[in-house]
């Protein structure tokens, strides 16, 4: 699948340039979410789970990270722009945006002031990623201050399931989400099985 631009040019999503074969070995509902040939649209529920720290909490609110909370509604609003993929998360009303770009074998994800370089790794269980470096005001960061960070997203009882962990290394969490979420609107060129 892909993205009609004005030129009439086609676009390969960006989840597709980046894994190139890994991405057909993920699973269904995986590959679904990442395969954008236009907006979509998906929604679900989410558990979220600040950390206590002070610095723990003071960086998540900066960073307009989901609140604490069980079963929120989520929607996320997928956009591909111009190579780039734009994500809007609403967690029941709170939203945390950012926009992801290609890297060599890498995805750039800039989150407000900062900048995260996330390293996938894809096989038939699902999407893994681990984050490499940390830039904030395009600095980058020391690799004690790089959060450990364990993504997953994987297909389990029908459904696309996603799990995010974010720690401080000496702080503790970050904050740490994970829920499911279904097609809610796709976009109307889009081939779905």
């Amino acid at each position: 699948m892909s993205v009609e631009r004005l030129s009439g040019v086609r676009e390969t999503p960006l989840y597709r340039r980046v894994l190139g074969d890994g991405f057909d070995r993920l699973p269904l509902l995986v590959r679904m979410l990442h395969d954008l040939d236009g907006t979509a649209v998906w929604t679900g529920r989410a558990d979220v789970e600040r950390g206590n720290h002070p610095l723990c909490r003071t960086i998540a609110k900066l960073s307009r990270l989901p609140p604490t909370g069980t079963q929120q509604p989520l929607a996320v609003t997928f956009t591909p722009i111009k190579g780039a993929e734009h994500w809007r998360r609403d967690f029941d009303g709170r939203v945390f945006s950012s926009v992801q770009t290609q890297g060599d074998g890498v995805i750039h994800e800039r989150v407000g002031l900062s900048g995260i370089t996330l390293v996938p790794h894809a096989n038939e269980a699902g999407l893994f990623f681990s984050v490499s470096r940390l830039t904030v005001l395009g600095l980058a960061m020391p690799r004690r201050l790089v959060p450990i960070v364990e993504t997953r997203e994987y297909e389990a009882d029908g459904r696309y399931r996603f799990e995010v962990d974010a720690k401080l290394q000496r702080f503790g969490r970050l904050v740490r989400y994970a829920g499911w979420l279904e097609p809610a609107i796709a976009s109307t060129s889009a081939t779905r099985p």
